[in-house]
């Protein structure tokens, strides 16, 4: 039977599925490892900034499932397939997939936690017994013979597993923490059994389309598009454009850019002399009225009370 040993370590540890990590990037990055058996890790991820880029060697039939806690992530495999995940989603991809990637986090910043399995060095005996006979054969069949990545929207079993991995109480009770990691590997073969919901993969192209997007309605802040308006400029599918700006941006189209309206005003009023009405009027909104209660609703306070209280702050600083 194969050793057990908990060890954490902050970065890269010999031997380690991650000892090949490396990143590079315009923002910034931490993750910490833990050796839980033989071919099985666990690390946990935080991740800040826009684009990341991964290159890393895994050993023949090494897979990885990735468990979104906080933020959202824009994955592009070296194959050029992108997936995505916000909070609670996870994603299931292996070595091959991912040996040259790159990373974008839409929002800023991502928190994860990863299991690592390398079914060449995993004992069999060390899996606990199931009424089922477990196998690797399903597992290989369905994510190791090519190329694999994909992301789901969690189901509970899902989330309590991951839920575990991330209690600190439970990581210094060995064989609960040990025992959470196999859960996952007897889920993961016997997947065909379970009813997932997958989420869109989206092509780069297609992904390349929605940024652009993206990066049209920032900029034009005053002028109200319509989805009929966006799929005539920009040549796609009005059903194909909201579903894939959700999957892509993590938000419809009309709350992102409300979003920005309003992270934008909130900037004018606390930087700038403008009056409420004319930074209504930049914003797109037809009547100074309509443009506070937006505020209102966002913030909590109008955007009197808001630039008065940021004033405030000023002063006293």
């Amino acid at each position: 039977m194969a050793g057990y040993v908990l060890k954490e370590s902050k970065g890269k540890i010999e031997g380690s599925v991650y000892a090949s990590l490396k990143t590079s990037g315009n923002g910034q990055e931490s993750f910490s490892t833990v050796s839980v058996d033989a071919g099985i890790e666990v690390a946990f991820f935080n991740l800040k900034g826009e684009t990341f880029s991964f290159s890393h060697k895994h050993r023949p039939y090494t897979l990885i499932v990735d468990f979104c806690k906080k933020g959202r992530i824009e994955w592009t495999m070296q194959n050029g397939d992108t997936i995505f995940a916000g909070e609670n989603d996870f994603m299931i991809r292996n070595g091959d997939s991912c040996a040259q990637s790159r990373v974008k986090l839409p929002l800023g910043f991502y928190s994860g936690i990863s299991v690592s399995f390398d079914l060449q060095l995993i004992d069999p005996v060390c899996i606990p017994k199931t009424d089922t006979d477990f196998s690797f054969d399903g597992i290989v069949k369905n994510f190791c013979l090519k190329e694999y990545s994909q992301s789901f929207a969690a189901e509970a079993f899902i989330t309590g597993i991951f839920s575990n991995l991330q209690d600190v109480n439970l990581q210094c009770v060995k064989p609960l923490f040990k025992l959470s990691c196999y859960s996952l590997l007897i889920y993961l073969g016997a997947f065909d059994r379970f009813k997932h919901c997958k989420l869109r993969l989206n092509s780069q192209i297609k992904t390349e389309k929605i940024r652009k997007i993206a990066d049209f309605l920032k900029k034009d802040l005053q002028k109200r598009y319509t989805i009929a308006d966006l799929s005539e400029i920009f040549g796609i599918n009005p059903t194909t454009l909201q579903e894939s700006f959700k999957d892509i941006i993590g938000q419809t189209v009309d709350d992102f850019v409300k979003e920005i309206r309003m992270n934008r005003a909130a900037d004018l009023l606390s930087d700038t002399s403008l009056s409420i009405g004319e930074i209504a009027h930049r914003l797109g909104y037809k009547n100074q009225g309509k443009f506070s209660s937006a505020f209102k609703q966002r913030q909590g306070i109008g955007p009197f009370e808001y630039r008065k209280r940021i004033k405030k702050i000023f002063c006293e600083d």
